[in-house]
């Protein structure tokens, strides 16, 4: 919460390549490394502790990713627009 009450803004990070993209709030994102871990590409990299998507154009939209976040940080991604 800020100073006025509401809720802070969160910290969206977007990796894109052509026509696809991913969302991963910053905030939210913990470093678990599920979506590193079930990627079936490897479209994924943990650094910092936080999500990466450093191969965003290699992405099958299978919808892994989304699913197994324990926090739900990947928000929003170009196979479920």
């Amino acid at each position: 919460m800020n100073v006025f009450g509401e809720k802070a803004m969160a910290k969206i990070k977007k990796y894109e390549k052509d026509e696809k993209w991913v969302e991963i709030d910053l905030e939210l994102c913990k470093g678990a490394a599920e979506c590193e871990n079930w990627c079936p590409i490897g479209v994924y990299v943990i650094e910092e502790e936080k999500a990466t998507a450093p191969n965003i154009e290699d992405c099958i939209g299978c919808g892994a990713c989304q699913r197994v976040c324990p926090t739900q940080a990947i928000v929003r991604h170009w196979a479920w627009k």
